[in-house]
Order: C-alpha cells, then structure tokens, then sequence
C-alpha cells in the first residue's frame, strides 16, 4: 500500500457503533450540553491492525510532567518505523488510565485517525444527570459524509444539517480568533488548520505562525521588544471590561489565563499576550470560551499540551 492509500484508509470515517459522546459545556439549567464526539480506543487499535497489520505498529507511553501522560504511535512503513506523539492530562476519575488513554487518541490524531470529527458542528442536545456527571440522553446522528459508505445509524433526537455549517469547536479559540483578526472570517480556517496539522505543526507553532503574520500586516514586526512589554494598566482594564460583558467573573479570567499562558493573573501577561486575550474575548461567545476552559480542545482528551522538540523522549 503506497503512502497515499495509507493515509486515505487511516482517516476514513468510522461506523458510529465506534463513535462515543460525552457531555461538554451545559447550559445554565443542565437540560442542554454540547455533544463531543470521540473514537474509542478499541476502534484505533482496529484501525491500526486493518491498516499496518498487528506486528506493524506499537504504541508506548511516558509520564510526562505532573499529572500528565505522552503516547506514542509508531507505524512500520517500508523498513523504517515512524512515530508520532501527543499527551493529555490526568483526567478525574481513574487518573492515571485516564490519562494514558486521552494520550493515545491525540496520537491517533496525529496520525490523522478520527481527524474529521473536528469538523462537525456544534450540537446542543438534551442531558441528564448520572450521579455527579450528565450523559447525552440520545446519541446524536452523524450527518452523512461523517459516515462510511453505506453504513445506517440508528434513528436520533438530534440530527444534524448540512455539513460544516458552525465554528470548528476543536479548533483552539486563539486560533480562531488569530486567523480573524488577520483574515476577517472563519470560512478557510478549518481547511488550512487540517494543512497545517498534517505538515506536523503544532497548534503552538501555528499560533506562532499568526502572530508574525498579524505583526506584518500591522507593520509591527521587528520593532523590538515593547510588544514583550509588561501589559499597560489600560489593557488589563479592558480584559475584566469585555468579560463582564459576557458574564464572566474573575475566576474565569484567571482560568483563561492559566490555560492559555500558564500564567496566574493579568498582571504576569505581556503586551502580546493581553492584546491576545483581548482579541479571544472579543470574538469568542462565551460558552466557548468556559468550554475552553473546562474541556481544552478536541474530543474527549483532556486538555491540550504543547509538547517542544527537547520533551520528547528520543
């Protein structure tokens, strides 16, 4: 099988007895929650077999960090052996296991297995509670082209229209909110987010990428180091000023903050990084942004770790 076969039949869509969902951001009274789809384990494995055989791949798995886990996927492609890695945090419940399972569908990911759930839209559906949690009351239907060719789905409450007709959810909303202010919509985004990722970018590089695009679009690139600065009292007044108009309160913000530059308060931010969390505010809703907080990006993985050259363990 030639590379390109290789990885038509990696990302091929799975029948939906595959696919599992959880409940992410809610509404105010829990009747409604977002509906995340992830592939199981066991599917990935499956995948893997069907494709590379089962003496053709392996996987292992690092301690990364506290409270973290890396996977690694590694594919026999002619006489070479590939691999490719990605981790998650620890998740609540059995911590570790959790952990090291979240870490291997972000390597499945890598790898392009289940990609195209990135790609459905949002979907609000009815839930109920189950002990501390919530679960999806009915399983969502898939829309057709997130199916195989001739494959039924069960009959469902919920259906969705068209194909991808809302903001891309798995896309971090820094992202998003980069790629508008320097494009002025979302309509080529998900496209180019699919390119970058298969070119073995890392959404940290890619908003990297964004920021020196912003930067020469503004004629600001390579004017020094006042965009480093310590952020100005006038853009932290307008990080609590956007938020509150969204309903959000200073924990939020801190969570914000934390998530996205590991960092504690709006002090400790640099110039960029206000002007950043500024532009996420103003462009995000704000039930996405409490799920960024709550459930990083993507499916069910926890949340997402930027991972550089000198972490990896080879």
């Amino acid at each position: 099988m030639d590379a390109t076969k290789i990885v038509e039949a990696l990302q091929a869509p799975f029948p939906p007895e595959d696919i599992e969902w959880r409940v992410g951001s809610t509404n105010k009274d829990k009747t409604k929650g977002l509906a995340l789809a992830y592939i199981t384990n066991r599917a990935i494995q499956n995948r893997l077999d069907e494709v590379f055989g089962p003496f053709g791949w392996q996987n292992q798995f690092k301690e990364w960090k506290q409270g973290s886990q890396l996977c690694g996927i590694s594919v026999k492609f002619g006489d070479e052996w590939i691999t490719k890695w990605d981790g998650a945090d620890d998740s609540n419940q059995e911590a570790t296991k959790g952990g090291l399972s979240d870490s291997m569908k972000r390597a499945a990911y890598q790898w392009g297995i289940g990609r195209y759930l990135y790609k459905l839209p949002q979907n609000w559906v009815e839930i109920e509670p189950i002990g501390r949690s919530y679960r999806i009351k009915k399983k969502p239907a898939l829309p057709s082209w997130a199916i195989p060719k001739g494959c039924k789905q069960g009959s469902s409450e919920v259906h969705y229209e068209g194909q991808h007709t809302g903001p891309d959810i798995s896309i971090p909303a820094t992202i998003r909110a980069k790629w508008t202010t320097l494009v002025g919509n979302e309509n080529a985004l998900p496209e180019q987010y699919d390119a970058w990722r298969n070119e073995g970018k890392t959404d940290q590089q890619i908003e990297q990428l964004l920021t020196e695009k912003i930067q020469e679009k503004n004629g600001t690139k390579g004017n020094g180091p006042t965009g480093n600065g310590t952020a100005s009292e006038k853009q932290r007044k307008a990080i609590f000023a956007i938020a509150k108009s969204k309903g959000l309160n200073e924990e939020n913000i801190k969570q914000l903050i934390q998530y996205l530059n590991h960092k504690q308060s709006t002090s400790e931010l640099t110039s960029n990084e206000a002007s950043d969390l500024i532009s996420l505010l103003n462009q995000v809703e704000r039930d996405e942004l409490l799920a960024m907080i709550s459930n990083s990006r993507g499916p069910d993985f926890g949340k997402s770790i930027d991972i550089s050259d000198d972490d990896l363990p080879f």
